[in-house]
């Protein structure tokens, strides 16, 4: 996908969360600022809100129509990051096992494979390298590698810092800032897994990491942002989790992130603090038997 028709696509579904979160309907100069895009893209914005009914046409006291549904987002895959989508697939991969703990790793060939350069793809492996994934060996080969327990118990004491800090800064973000409809959405996800009557075909790690990146974008923390690709790696991908417990996991890990996003909603600092910290812990348990 061409960067500016992502970067239209992600626009336009934060103006939808936007609405979501606030009906009211503001200027082009001000829609830009919000969304950080040009005038002509705010202008795209609306001229699509204003084809699908959800906006009046043009005018001074352009209206609400509807609320925005499910149906009139762009697709994630679409509004994704070149990085983001590289780290989705590359981990789907391991977690398929189609590749483990000491493969070899051809850059050409994932490059082929994931539809990438193969400068995209180095550097990939490059930040990966940072969090002890993948190592070159005396042949210059990239080795894929597993981590250390202890670095990942290190990494999750970071994690937990980090992330509870994060969702008492959640809890200050404007009434009228995109954050609240995209929560919503968020929590709609939830619910749909948890009511789902075959949770075992669901894709619970997909749905982990989209909430924890979620978050801790908005916090607005630079920092742990460059942690998730590690925490995603290490937490939902790299071990897998013993089969006969998995569902158990992903349907009380579900219930804690409802509570916590609820916690955010009702703007309760406190709740949310608390609420990630036991969801935190009780993933550290889990991954210290999973790996004891």
């Amino acid at each position: 996908m061409a960067r500016p028709d992502r970067v239209f696509k992600a626009a336009y579904n934060a103006m939808l969360d936007a609405l979501v979160a606030n009906p009211s309907i503001q200027n082009i100069s001000a829609i830009a600022r919000q969304l950080d895009v040009s005038r002509t893209t705010a202008r795209a914005i609306l001229n699509r809100l204003e084809k699908a009914g959800i906006l009046t046409q043009a005018g001074p006291d352009r209206q609400l129509l509807r609320v925005p549904q499910r149906r009139d987002y762009f697709a994630a895959s679409e509004t994704m990051d070149m990085r983001d989508a590289l780290e989705a697939t590359f981990m789907q991969m391991i977690r398929s096992e189609d590749i483990g703990p000491g493969a070899l790793l051809n850059e050409r060939l994932l490059a082929r494979q994931l539809n990438v350069s193969v400068q995209t793809m180095r550097e990939f492996l490059i930040g990966l390298s940072r969090f002890g994934f993948v190592r070159k060996d005396h042949h210059r080969r990239w080795v894929l590698e597993g981590v250390t327990r202890k670095y990942a118990l290190e990494l999750h004491e970071v994690r937990v810092m980090f992330e509870s800090r994060a969702v008492e800064k959640l809890c200050q973000i404007p009434e009228n800032d995109p954050f609240w409809g995209g929560l919503i959405r968020l929590k709609q996800d939830h619910l749909e897994i948890s009511a789902h009557s075959d949770f075992a075909d669901l894709d619970f790690p997909a749905l982990d990491t989209k909430f924890h990146r979620f978050l801790n974008a908005h916090a607005d923390n630079r920092l742990i942002v460059g942690f998730q690709d590690a925490i995603s790696m290490i937490f939902n991908h790299h071990y897998l989790w013993p089969l006969e417990d998995q569902i158990h996991h992903h349907l009380t890990a579900t219930s804690d992130h409802l509570q916590i996003i609820q916690a955010v909603l009702e703007r309760d600092r406190r709740k949310a603090r608390a609420a990630m910290q036991s969801h935190l812990d009780a993933t550290r348990h889990r991954f210290e038997e999973a790996t004891s």
